[in-house]
C-alpha cells in the first residue's frame, strides 16, 4: 500500500541536479570538470556590476515586503519596452507576469493551459517537459529529433499530431543543444497551429505554442527570430518565457517572465498567487531600472555571447580536429546559449550512458550529461556539455580532457575486446 499520491510515489528529481551535485562531493577530494549544470561560476561571469548595486540599493531602501502578484508595474513596463526594442514585439504590461525564474513560470503554465488527459508535444532532447507533464497528468508524444534537423521537430511532425494535441512546446535555443530552430520551421509550425485552431473554432479548446526563450538574448547575431514577427496571426495562441537568469549570469537572482494574451496572463497570476513563487521586490526593483538603461544591458549580453562563442569555438575546433583524426567524436557547433552538443561515439559500447558518464568522471575527471536525461532515447552517444563555468581565458584544459577522454574511452572499449 503506497502512502503518498501518484506524484509524491513517482516523481523523478532532476538527473542534471543530482550528476552535478555528486561532481561537486567528489570535487571536495580531487579535481573534476563539471559541465553538466546550466548555471555559471559566479566567480567567473558575475552579474553585472550596475545590476548588483542597485539589488543593495533596493535592499537599502527597504523594499522587503510583498511584491505585487503579477509582478512590480516598473518591471512589466520595462520588459515591455525592452521586447519592443531587442526583438520588435509589442506586449503591454497587463500581458506580463513576474516570477521567481521561469521554472514556476512554466509550471503555471501548464497549470493553466493544460489538464488531465490533454495531450502536449515536445521534442527530445528537450528540458524537463517530461517532468513538468507528469506533475500535470498529461499524455505526451515526445518527439524524437535528429542531428540533422538540429534536433528540432519538423513542420511534419505537427501537422501529423495536431489535430490530438492542446500544446506544443519549442525552446529556443534549445536547451540541451545550443541550436536555434529554422525560422521557416518555425513559421511552418506556427501557421499549422492557427490553421488547427480556425479549425476547431469555438466548440473546441485550442492547441497553444509554449515558447521557452530564456536564451535568446545571449544567440549569434541575426539567428534568433520570434514567432510573432514570422506569423503574426499565432499571437492568440503563444505564451512566451525569459528572464534575466542566462542573459545577465543571474540564475540566482530569480526574475524571469512570462508573456501572452491577457486573459491567459491573469489567470496565471491567479494561479501564481496561490503558489507564492514571486520574484524579490529588491530584484524586481533592481532589474526594471537596469533593463531601462538599453545600452548598458545589449552592451553586457553582447559582451558575454561573444566570450561564450570564443569559448565554444575553441573547444568544437578541437572536437573536429580530433574528429579527423579517426577518433569517433563530433559535435553541433552552437548557435545561442552556453552548451555544445557533442558525440562520443564509444559511449554507445558501454552498458548504458550512465555509466559511461560515471566513466568520464571517476577516470576522464570531467562531467557531461547523456541526452538521455534530456528524454532522448535515440540518440546514444550525444551529451550536452554546459561551459558556463568554464574560464575563457583557461580553455586549455577542457581542450587536454577532451584528447583524455577519446584517447582512454578507446582504450577502455578495446581492452574488452581484446
Amino acid at each position: 500500500m503506497r502512502k503518498l499520491s501518484l506524484v509524491g510515489t513517482n516523481i523523478v528529481g532532476s538527473e542534471i541536479i543530482k550528476i552535478s551535485q555528486k561532481i561537486k562531493e567528489i570535487s571536495k577530494t580531487r579535481k573534476v570538470q563539471n559541465l553538466t549544470i546550466g548555471d555559471f561560476d559566479s566567480n567567473i561571469n558575475p552579474i553585472p556590476k550596475k545590476l548588483k548595486e542597485l539589488i543593495i540599493e533596493s535592499y537599502n531602501e527597504n523594499l522587503t515586503n510583498y511584491p505585487l502578484s503579477s509582478g512590480q508595474l516598473n518591471l512589466r513596463q520595462s520588459v515591455s519596452e525592452y521586447l519592443k526594442k531587442r526583438q520588435g514585439i509589442d506586449y503591454n504590461e497587463n500581458e506580463i507576469l513576474i516570477g521567481a525564474g521561469v521554472r514556476p513560470l512554466i509550471y503555471t503554465i501548464y497549470k493553466s493551459i493544460v489538464e488531465f488527459g490533454d495531450i502536449v508535444l515536445y521534442p527530445v532532447p528537450s528540458w524537463n517537459n517530461n517532468h513538468y507533464s507528469f506533475l500535470h497528468s498529461v499524455n505526451t508524444i515526445p518527439i524524437e529529433c535528429k542531428p540533422e534537423n538540429s534536433f528540432f521537430p519538423t513542420v511534419q511532425d505537427i501537422e501529423e499530431n495536431i489535430t490530438s494535441l492542446n500544446m506544443v512546446c519549442i525552446c529556443s535555443p534549445q536547451n540541451p543543444t545550443g541550436r536555434v530552430i529554422n525560422p521557416e520551421t518555425l513559421k511552418g509550425i506556427c501557421e499549422v497551429i492557427v490553421k488547427e485552431n480556425k479549425r476547431r473554432g469555438d466548440n473546441e479548446r485550442p492547441c497553444y505554442l509554449f515558447f521557452d526563450q530564456i536564451y535568446s538574448d545571449i544567440t549569434v547575431d541575426g539567428l534568433f527570430v520570434h514567432p510573432l514577427t514570422l506569423c503574426p496571426e499565432i499571437r492568440e495562441y503563444l505564451i512566451c518565457v525569459d528572464g534575466v537568469s542566462k542573459s545577465l549570469c543571474a540564475t540566482g537572482v530569480r526574475v524571469g517572465w512570462v508573456f501572452g494574451p491577457q486573459y491567459i496572463i491573469g489567470k496565471m497570476t491567479e494561479v501564481l498567487s496561490h503558489i507564492g513563487a514571486w520574484a524579490p521586490k529588491p530584484e524586481q526593483n533592481a532589474v526594471a531600472k537596469y533593463l531601462n538603461d538599453y545600452d548598458e544591458t545589449v552592451n553586457f549580453v553582447k559582451t558575454k555571447t561573444k566570450q561564450y562563442s570564443d569559448i565554444t569555438t575553441k573547444i568544437c575546433d578541437k572536437i573536429d580536429g580530433l574528429k579527423n583524426k579517426g577518433f569517433r567524436i563530433d559535435c553541433q557547433r552552437p548557435e545561442g546559449g552556453i552548451y555544445i552538443s557533442i558525440y562520443f561515439g564509444e559511449s554507445v559500447s558501454f552498458p548504458s550512458m550512465e555509466s559511461y558518464t560515471k566513466f568520464l568522471i571517476d577516470e576522464c575527471s570531467i562531467g557531461v550529461v547523456p541526452f538521455e536525461y534530456f528524454g532522448s532515447k535515440e540518440n546514444p552517444g550525444w551529451f550536452r556539455m554546459s561551459i558556463g563555468g568554464v574560464d575563457p581565458n583557461n580553455v586549455e584544459d577542457i581542450l587536454k580532457s577532451l584528447d583524455e577522454v577519446t584517447l582512454k574511452s578507446l582504450s577502455e572499449v578495446n581492452s574488452w575486446l581484446f
